[in-house]
């Protein structure tokens, strides 16, 4: 009789246990999805309270207005960013050395490469932000930079236009398009058509990782703009995002088991659906440079013609360089040396025509994009 009171107690407790175990978790899927459910409620419902619907056309000062503008730069205590005190004085910064505990700017962890503070910036400033925010890599000069702006993040900065930050609300640096522009990243690709020569982060791409980053939100079937992660955004657009996504944002970065540079390059293809809500984002490279630089050729045309020149003068410079290699005679040498003159002549005219179009907003409205609110 015992040992079968026994039985019916130690059955009933393992009942109890495992019912308790069932509720404990339907209850905590119920939190997380209550939890995301109101993420994702915030991002998409959220309307700034002067009116104007999130992600639309910004508000741009009038003529001749001042805007403030801060630089937000991710950097290693090996790097050094002397230049930026030298080349833009004046200029606010927030300069995050992600290696040094003792760093007057730190982030959580050092992890996703410059998206820890990009995040990590937005978050802490949310409620004080500059009219521009740009974000941008310690190094001065770099392949991905503009070829039209000496590819020197200096000279980028001294030339970016505010305005077109302000209409825009987010504005890639880089004009170039290529790599990331269009139809770069496919979220959906089959395993076996994956490139990876060309862009490996595309196997760490899902719609199941879309979704985690953004709850509720469908994924698209491609995420394209140009590379490297560095662009300016207007304190308008950033707000028009809760200061819950970007939280939730850091905490996805903060716990993915992801290894860094890959963490890092998600985001490198994340940004402008972010601050766009448009998974691809392609800007004319002559509307980037003209409203974005002030370096107006005049269309698009026109821009393209001058890149192919400056091809012709890059393969002008391969041969004249050969020639001395094989020791060619001297009028050999002296006629490409002058066709290699001509061109750099043509092409420094052209250049600084754009650059005094540039000054002239006439010129740049005649390149810049229509967008909703033109007529």
């Amino acid at each position: 009789m015992m040992i079968s009171i026994s039985r019916r107690v130690v059955a009933a407790a393992i009942t109890l246990l495992v019912l308790l175990i069932i509720w404990y978790r339907r209850d905590a899927r119920y939190r997380l999805g209550s939890a995301l459910d109101n993420i994702a409620a915030d991002w998409t419902d959220r309307s700034p309270g002067s009116g104007r619907l999130p992600f639309y056309p910004g508000t741009v000062k009038p003529p001749g207005s001042n805007y403030s503008k801060i630089l937000v730069i991710p950097k290693l205590k090996s790097e050094h960013i002397g230049w930026i005190e030298k080349e833009l004085p004046g200029l606010n910064t927030a300069v995050y050395e992600v290696d040094n505990p003792s760093a007057s700017l730190r982030v959580p962890k050092n992890k996703g490469h410059e998206a820890m503070v990009y995040l990590t910036y937005i978050i802490d400033h949310y409620d004080h932000l500059p009219d521009t925010v740009v974000f941008a890599h310690a190094h001065r000069k770099a392949w991905h930079n503009n070829f039209l702006l000496d590819l020197d993040t200096a000279i980028t900065i001294k030339r970016l236009r505010d305005e077109r930050v302000a209409r825009q609300g987010y504005m890639n640096l880089r004009c170039h398009l290529d790599p990331g522009c269009p139809n770069w990243i496919h979220v959906d690709r089959a395993k076996v058509d994956f490139d990876d020569f060309r862009k490996p982060e595309e196997q760490r791409f899902s719609p199941e990782l879309f979704q985690s980053m953004f709850p509720g939100h469908r994924p698209p079937p491609v995420l394209s703009q140009p590379c490297c992660a560095q662009f300016a955004v207007s304190s308008e657009r950033i707000r028009d995002n809760s200061k819950k996504l970007y939280e939730h944002l850091r905490n996805w970065l903060l716990d993915t088991h992801l290894e860094d540079k890959d963490s890092g390059r998600i985001f490198e293809y994340m940004w402008q659906y972010l601050f766009t809500r448009n998974a691809e984002h392609c800007p004319a490279m002559n509307s980037c440079y003209c409203d974005g630089y002030g370096i107006c050729f005049g269309s698009a045309a026109k821009l393209d013609e001058w890149l192919k020149k400056l091809k012709v003068r890059e393969a002008v410079d391969a041969e004249l360089d050969e020639a001395h290699k094989q020791r060619k005679d001297k009028s050999a040498i002296d006629e490409i040396s002058q066709r290699q003159w001509t061109l750099n002549q043509e092409l420094r005219a052209e250049k600084d025509e754009a650059y005094r179009r540039g000054d002239d907003e006439k010129n740049r409205a005649m390149e810049r994009e229509r967008t909703w609110t033109d007529q």
